[in-house]
């Protein structure tokens, strides 16, 4: 209810303040109360005056009512003020308040303590509240006071009571003022989205719509609308329908002129302008100008420019074209004094500084910096490495710092596993990936189970005498009981491999195997088929075997990578000028990428391929080393049970002689230890050139997760369903294979 205001107004036209006196001042100090008044003694009042006065001091809202009278004499007049007091506010509390912070109501209306509590401060809340509710999509929501009785201090508590409505859901975003780009075009910019079948609730969401507004005006900024902006919006509700207006300035369409650099002294001109990504005459963008300073901050951060900073402005606006001029300002070149390393506490210090490419006494180079930090974390020895600079006395020198934070690498377990083709172990492991701290690697292996008895030993040395050189060893003694038939191999191998470029990503490695092979309990549905029958009687036969391998890797990270790419040829050859009973040429390749959709996004798919044939016959391959496709691991393919995709004959699988399996990943990062996915694998197996039929393939689909878990690595469930098995299938891995 607004306050009443009675006025006794005078006769005449001016008159001079003799007096004024107020009456029923109890909750404010006098000297307030008159200031809020504005009627001082001395001062000339008339009755245009006085009504101004009247309505200045109810803008104050230290008033619910005032009565103004004035007695005249000899040209002047006492005045007397008689008031009915607001009172102040003591506290103010919201309940139901869920969509807002009550810090922002009071920041945004001045609501603090000892204000006058008037129904125009409720007004203004109330007010506020409805219309911040309506631009987050609520409809039907009410507002509500509760008043205190007054203190003797004329003090109020007011308890602002909200009734949060339904969220309304977008029928339409409308855009006001685009002449240049259509609606829709625009509505794909925005991950705000209009209600449509079930895949688009529609739901305003205020922290997605904020995003959307800056999205907005970088499409402008990379499509010459550098002027371009988001004036304002406008939520309007309707039942229970939310429309949003959009209204835009997009400002005049603008190309790129001259491109000039200066400030630059170390590089010539004529070397930084290939890095320029501007073309004259091109659509104006802001991408085009960032990449340029990405690049020209490179080549400079390379060099040993660590300060150096690029700014660039407009020279000048010529009609529709806009001259850019990029500044640099070098900084002193820098060269590193020392590389400290910390937070290590097993692994040796040697042990890190081996895999870094910055050297005390070079000149800073950032591509190097990235590199080193790469391969700490691929090392797999670290959950996080931090690079930090420190400045010294001498502003042409820094210390790096690497401070690196151990993970668990190794175990001793006693305990349990479990596969679809190896069924329930229980196996004894001692594994150790940073033996010593020196990085070597340790395993001892003795498993045991109802399908599988397994004994492993091996060293591997990665720095061999000092150098970016492996060697290693293993020997190893396996039955596997599949079901069908039963395996067994003894041997053992040397193993030697080699970093190649200056940038570690390609390798080299190469293995001599000497084993000896037994199979038996052959079952005899497969007997009846001659590649089967024909090594039932074999008992044990000697393999000897050099492996080679040749791949590229510059993944980011060994597990949960978010980018990069993989490239692996690998090769065997059995027997021949190597002696031996198995006489073989396998060869395989391998294509996985790795992109980042969004931060928490990851895309990989993956191509694999492979090739096998006997040297005096092509045909003459045992089984066992054919390609049999199914469940994970190396030749994996979800939806399908392990070894059961290849190419039959009279109602057996006698393995393929060839074989591919693609993969898509579409993943979820939780964190840096875990991921969820989405897949779809395709591949087959088949019996020779002959009978390749690439689009006759095996499809699966599913979902997943990925963990990394201290002391157990890698462990993976999928649930997937074969397309052309129509069957459902859960899959344990453990290990990711790419």
């Amino acid at each position: 209810m607004f306050p009443k205001i009675l006025v006794l107004l005078f006769v005449g036209q001016t008159l001079l303040v003799k007096d004024v006196k107020v009456e029923n001042i109890n909750w404010w100090d006098q000297q307030t109360i008159l200031n809020a008044i504005g009627i001082k003694k001395g001062q000339s009042i008339s009755p245009a005056s006085i009504r101004s006065v009247l309505k200045k001091a109810y803008l104050t809202e230290y008033f619910n009512d005032i009565y103004i009278k004035a007695t005249a004499e000899n040209q002047k007049a006492d005045v007397l003020v008689k008031i009915k007091e607001n009172p102040k506010l003591k506290e103010i509390t919201f309940e139901g308040l869920k969509a807002l912070k009550p810090s922002k109501v009071k920041d945004t209306l001045g609501i603090k303590e000892n204000i006058p509590v008037s129904n125009a401060t409720l007004f203004k809340i109330k007010n506020f509240l409805l219309e911040e509710y309506k631009n987050k999509g609520y409809y039907g929501t009410e507002v509500s006071f509760n008043l205190s009785e007054p203190d003797e201090n004329g003090r109020v508590k007011v308890s602002v009571n909200v009734k949060e409505g339904q969220k309304a859901r977008i029928k339409e975003i409308i855009f006001h003022g685009n002449d240049h780009f259509s609606s829709s075009r625009l509505k794909r910019v925005m991950k705000t989205k209009e209600k449509k079948f079930v895949i688009f609730t529609g739901k305003f969401d205020e922290e997605k719509f904020n995003e959307d507004l800056k999205r907005i005006k970088t499409f402008y900024l990379n499509n010459g609308f550098p002027e371009a902006k988001v004036d304002s919006f406008k939520n309007e509700i309707k039942g229970k329908d939310l429309f949003v207006h959009l209204y835009l300035t997009e400002g005049k369409k603008y190309f790129f002129g001259k491109v000039s650099i200066e400030g630059n002294k170390f590089f010539p001109t004529e070397e930084l302008q290939k890095r320029i990504k501007i073309k004259e005459g091109a659509i104006y963008s802001q991408k085009s100008i960032d990449k340029t300073v990405e690049e020209l901050t490179s080549i400079y951060g390379d060099s040993g420019f660590l300060y150096v900073n690029i700014t660039p402005f407009q020279e000048a606006v010529r009609d529709s074209s806009i001259d850019l001029k990029f500044y640099i300002f070098e900084g002193p070149r820098i060269k590193i004094r020392k590389i400290d390393i910390v937070g290590n506490i097993k692994t040796h210090d040697e042990v890190i500084r081996r895999e870094l490419d910055v050297f005390p006494g070079e000149y800073f180079s950032r591509e190097k910096l990235i590199k080193s930090q790469r391969d700490l974390y691929y090392m797999n020895f670290f959950e996080n490495v931090e690079v930090n600079f420190t400045p010294t006395k001498d502003s042409n020198l820094v210390d790096l710092v690497f401070k690196v934070s151990e993970k668990y690498t190794g175990n001793v377990g006693l305990g349990a596993t479990y596969s679809q083709l190896d069924g329930l172990s229980f196996y004894f492991q001692i594994q150790q990936p940073n033996f010593r701290g020196k990085g070597e690697i340790v395993n001892f292996l003795i498993e045991y189970g109802f399908k599988k008895r397994n004994f492993q030993i091996s060293f591997t040395e990665p720095w061999l005498f000092g150098k970016k050189q492996q060697a290693g060893f293993s020997l190893y003694s396996l039955t596997t009981q599949y079901p069908q038939y039963t395996v067994a191999k003894n041997g053992g191998n040397i193993s030697y491999g080699k970093r190649l470029s200056k940038n570690d990503y390609w390798r080299i490695f190469t293995q001599y195997t000497l084993e000896k092979t037994n199979v038996y309990d052959i079952d005899s549905v497969l007997l009846s088929h001659p590649y089967y029958s024909y090594w039932a009687h074999k008992g044990w036969q000697w393999s000897s075997a050099i492996n080679y391998n040749l791949s590229f890797d510059n993944r980011d990270r060994v597990f949960n990578a978010t980018r990069g790419n993989i490239f692996s040829y690998r090769g065997e050859l059995s027997g021949g000028p190597l002696q031996g009973d198995i006489h073989f040429i396998k060869q395989e390749f391998e294509f996985s990428k790795l992109f980042p959709v969004t931060k928490s996004f990851i895309s990989a798919a993956s191509l694999k391929t492979g090739y096998i044939r006997g040297i005096s016959n092509p045909d003459s391959v045992p089984f066992y080393e054919r390609f049999f496709l199914g469940d994970v691991g190396a030749y994996g393919l979800r939806g399908y049970e392990a070894n059961s995709v290849g190419p039959i004959e009279n109602g057996v699988n006698i393995g393929g002689r060839l074989y591919f399996i693609f993969t898509f990943e579409q993943r979820y990062r939780i964190n840096d230890n875990m991921y969820l996915l989405a897949f779809f694998d395709a591949g087959n197996a088949f019996k020779n050139v002959n009978t390749i039929r690439p689009f006759i393939v095996k499809k699966g689909v599913g979902i997943g997760v990925r963990m990394e878990i201290p002391l157990m690595g890698v462990i993976g469930f999928d649930f997937a369903y074969g397309i052309d098995s129509k069957k459902w299938m859960p899959h344990i891995q453990v290990g990711t294979s790419f």
